[in-house]
């Protein structure tokens, strides 16, 4: 048995076979402890320092390409809203902004829009470097009976660091008329006519005439319009809006015609509302809705019932229901309960609408159904929703 200097272990002597050198001893070291763990690491590595460089290379995504720089334009406006001060109702304002070019190429106004009734009438499309150019706006008062309008228009550059601007224009405007209300209510009963009388009054100094009157979409029509009695200045205006098959709101302009002093014709809306009421009146007016926190209480610790009511009404003590009628339709079964309580047989009525047991999904509807008489006109429909909390399957 033979040592290493340098180890103290022992090491097993392998003898070379009878053809060799007897004298000639093998030394054989045993591998390092998990160096066969380690092997198939190497074994990936050496395949890797195989690969050609070609490829190792192609997988690198490639260096990006620099953005090119070079000149730009720069605006440059010394105001973007402008006070026009204090005009008359019909007149058309205009002003031009002075655009700079402060930049070190050509500035380009690509685009001028309108979005709240400012028009454009011109505007230069290129302004060299070190170069003034302009965009004129123009607003009609004509639709503005008084107030303080602020209008304005969206200019689109080929400026990188402001491509887009919005530009203003407001001012005071006078008007020319005085109206008793800012908008004319016809409202009645849908199958009766509505009228409504009102006053106009001028409100400038200035001699005007008032030369026609007509309904912009024919929801109404004008009766007439006359001056005041007794030397006032001044038109008394009828408006009548004959009957309807349906009921609801419709809106309308009354246009005016005027005559200023130095002849110019001008047309003045006036905003008109058409109202067509129902002859039945139901309170909630919407949908009846039970939410979630309504319906809780059925599958909760503590059980309550879960209602709402809803009143029927007839509008007028001349217009009593013919027959009175409530059906739930259009529901999962055996999901609502209707109760009818008559308070004043033709005229009031109360319906109490219960929620009587949960539903598998989390929303529920129905149609509560109300006839007052003979013939489909004669039916009134509301919407019924309820809603329902999902539980898990196994939630008790």
């Amino acid at each position: 048995m033979t040592f290493r200097a340098a180890d103290s272990r022992q090491v097993p002597q392998i003898r070379a076979s009878s053809n060799s050198n007897p004298d000639l001893i093998l030394q054989k070291s045993s591998p390092p402890s998990g160096w066969w763990n380690a092997a198939p690491l190497l074994l990936l590595l050496l395949l890797l320092l195989r690969l050609p460089v070609t490829l190792i290379a192609a997988q690198d995504p490639p260096p990006p390409v620099p953005f090119p720089i070079g000149p730009a334009p720069v605006i440059h406006l010394g105001e973007t809203e402008h006070d026009w001060g204090t005009v008359l109702q019909g007149s058309l304002v205009k002003h031009s902004f002075e655009v700079e070019n402060h930049g070190k190429a050509p500035l380009r106004i690509l685009k001028v829009t309108s979005t709240c009734g400012c028009t454009s009438t011109r505007f230069d499309q290129w302004i060299e470097v070190g170069a003034v150019g302009i965009i004129e706006l123009q607003v009609d008062t004509t639709d503005f009976s008084g107030g303080r309008p602020r209008k304005n228009a969206l200019v689109q550059t080929s400026d990188p660091e402001s491509p887009q601007i919005q530009l203003w224009m407001t001012g005071l405007v006078d008007p020319l008329l005085h109206f008793e209300k800012k908008v004319l209510k016809l409202e009645g009963l849908s199958f009766e006519s509505k009228r409504l009388t009102t006053t106009i009054l001028p409100a400038t100094e200035l001699p005007l005439e008032v030369t026609g009157a007509r309904s912009k979409n024919g929801s109404f029509s004008v009766v007439s319009i006359d001056p005041l009695e007794d030397g006032q200045k001044g038109w008394s205006l009828t408006l009548e809006a004959g009957p309807s098959e349906t009921m609801g709101s419709l809106r309308d302009d009354l246009e005016l015609s005027l005559l200023l002093e130095d002849q110019k014709e001008l047309k003045i809306p006036l905003p008109v509302v058409v109202v067509h009421l129902d002859r039945v009146q139901m309170i909630p007016n919407g949908n009846v809705v039970f939410y979630r926190r309504h319906t809780a209480p059925l599958d909760g610790p503590v059980r309550r019932e879960v209602k709402q009511e809803v009143q029927v009404r007839s509008v007028r003590d001349d217009l009593p229901f013919e027959t009175f009628s409530a059906e739930i339709i259009d529901a999962p079964e055996g999901l609502f309960g209707l109760i009818i309580t008559e308070v004043l047989p033709g005229h009031h009525y109360k319906l109490r609408i219960d929620v009587l047991k949960v539903h598998p999904l989390s929303q529920a509807k129905g149609t509560l159904r109300i006839r007052i008489g003979e013939g489909e006109d004669q039916v009134r429909e509301k919407p019924i929703i309820a809603q329902f909390r999902l539980r898990k399957p196994d939630s008790p």
